[in-house]
């Protein structure tokens, strides 16, 4: 009998309002706990994610240097480069700059032909019949 009297005497403490509060309020505190070790490990993986993407990145920049590193190891890649950025040639040689020409036909700046009558004004405006902008 003394038995049953324990044993119901711990059911009464551990089903009291009290017992049942502290148990909440420990589920909440274990809760908002998870909760933020989970916000943290989804920041945690997009910093990791872009790591990997810079990482990848630099990779291929260094693999683009080390490749112009070797053809500028050789004569021919410092003449190339040397040709490209200077525009300079060997004795001998000439160099020929190709320029687009200007046309001055009579088109306003976007490139549209002007009517006979603004032609007209313009000429009175300008002195001539072909606007030079």
């Amino acid at each position: 009998m003394v038995d049953f009297q324990q044993k119901k005497k711990i059911r009464k403490v551990i089903y009291s309002r009290v017992t049942i509060f502290v148990l909440f309020v420990a589920v909440i505190f274990l809760t908002r706990s998870v909760y933020d070790i989970f916000t943290k490990e989804r920041i945690s993986a997009e910093n990791l994610a872009m790591t990997q993407k810079d990482y990848s990145a630099l990779e291929a920049r260094q693999t683009t240097l080390k490749s112009d590193i070797s053809r500028l190891n050789t004569q021919g890649g410092v003449e190339e480069e040397i040709r490209s950025k200077f525009s300079v040639a060997k004795p001998g040689e000439t160099v020929v700059m190709i320029v687009d020409s200007t046309s001055s036909s009579s088109t306003d700046s976007q490139g549209n032909k002007k009517s006979f009558w603004q032609r007209f004004v313009d000429f009175f405006k300008t002195g001539s019949i072909f606007n030079e902008n």
